[in-house]
């Protein structure tokens, strides 16, 4: 698993993170779709904010969330490296399931 935690204070720097995250994304054309996640991301987001008098933290969390593509090879009309991946990926989604 390959995981970062950023640290940012505005909202500059965290499209800059997310912009870098989404460069790292694997993704493959397939027929049903140009840019098929082939591995999964998330993005969480923390968002810690307190008034200026106070000393009270309002702490929020947003989960982005891109799991892997898993259309059928029939479908997708996949061959080779992106059937294969498409039956990894269904592989995974079975053993969660179950």
């Amino acid at each position: 698993v390959n995981c970062h935690e950023v640290v940012v204070t505005d909202l500059e720097s965290l499209m800059n993170t997310l912009t870098s995250g989404e460069k790292n994304r694997a993704v493959g054309k397939t027929e049903m779709n140009a840019q098929s996640s082939r591995s999964h991301t998330i993005f969480r987001i923390t968002i810690e904010s307190r008034a200026k008098e106070e000393e009270a933290v309002l702490v929020s969390t947003l989960n982005l969330v891109d799991l892997a593509g898993s259309e059928s090879a029939k479908s997708t009309e996949a061959t080779g490296q992106r059937q294969r991946e498409g039956g990894n990926i269904n592989q995974r989604y079975a053993r969660i399931s179950a």
